[in-house]
């Protein structure tokens, strides 16, 4: 073999066992991923589409009866549907916006085949009774569901207009104008429930006393200003003459029905 020979066709072998090393690993590269491809496809139509996983079961948890009725009907997910289909956020939509006694709810998959509707009912805090009929209303000052009678324990505000119709803070205004009241012998007497009026202000009576509530706000600020003003001797609930505390502007309160000043 010609000097120099070998190692030339050497260099040229190991050349070409170069090239040919990233074109295999490019092929198989490739072919991998086609596989990974595939097998996606084939996962997503199994989850998605296909009737392997479907909802067979619907159940509601955290209601009963006819609540749990409503719930299962506005979300409205059918048998059939694929359970990786179902939308918790769609459901959460169509029940939340339509059925207020829900305050909220979650979808929860049991794979195969069943669907729960994991749902928190909203707790009556205040009743808003106009006329005849009452509301109950929760913590965020959301009217919610109308009933018969009152539940025990819980407040009545009675209001002039539709309850439903009623800001949620202005409820939660009212609410705290009963929950923050004194204690019965701070008042000196026994205190009505809040009205709360057309106008947008509220008034309530300790006995003889009216209370102007104005609008239902600063409710720990304007009761101490009319615990301060009970305890003066010329303004008495038990007394014979009806008196007037105004505490719409709790900074310069009125009262009127005072009694005369001694002659002297």
């Amino acid at each position: 073999m010609p000097q120099g020979w070998a190692e030339r066709w050497q260099e040229r072998r190991a050349r070409r066992a170069g090239i040919r090393g990233p074109r295999a690993w490019r092929r198989a590269l490739l072919g991998w991923g086609s596989a990974v491809v595939v097998l996606a496809a084939a996962l997503v139509f199994l989850f998605f589409y296909s009737a392997a996983f479907t909802v067979e079961t619907v159940r509601v948890s955290g209601a009963e009866g006819e609540v749990a009725q409503s719930v299962e009907r506005l979300a409205n997910i059918p048998n059939g549907r694929p359970l990786a289909r179902v939308s918790g956020a769609q459901v959460s939509k169509r029940v939340l916006g339509n059925e207020l006694r829900v305050r909220s709810i979650e979808v929860k998959r049991s794979w195969p085949s069943t669907i729960t509707y994991e749902v928190e009912l909203r707790e009556p805090a205040l009743a808003l009774r106009q006329n005849k009929a009452i509301w109950l209303a929760d913590a965020n000052g959301v009217a919610y569901d109308q009933v018969e009678k009152t539940p025990k324990g819980v407040p009545t505000i009675s209001v002039s207009q539709d309850p439903q119709t009623i800001a949620p803070e202005t409820v939660l205004g009212l609410g705290e104008i009963w929950s923050l009241r004194p204690k019965a012998d701070e008042l000196e007497g026994k205190l009505s429930g809040p009205k709360y009026h057309a106008n947008g202000t509220v008034t309530m009576t300790i006995d003889q006393v009216t209370l102007k509530w104005g609008q239902p706000t600063e409710a720990e600020k304007k009761w101490k200003v009319v615990t301060a003003l009970l305890g003066q001797d010329s303004i008495d609930p038990q007394g014979a003459i009806p008196q007037t505390i105004d505490v719409s502007t709790p900074d310069t309160p009125v009262v009127t029905g005072l009694p005369p000043a001694p002659q002297g």
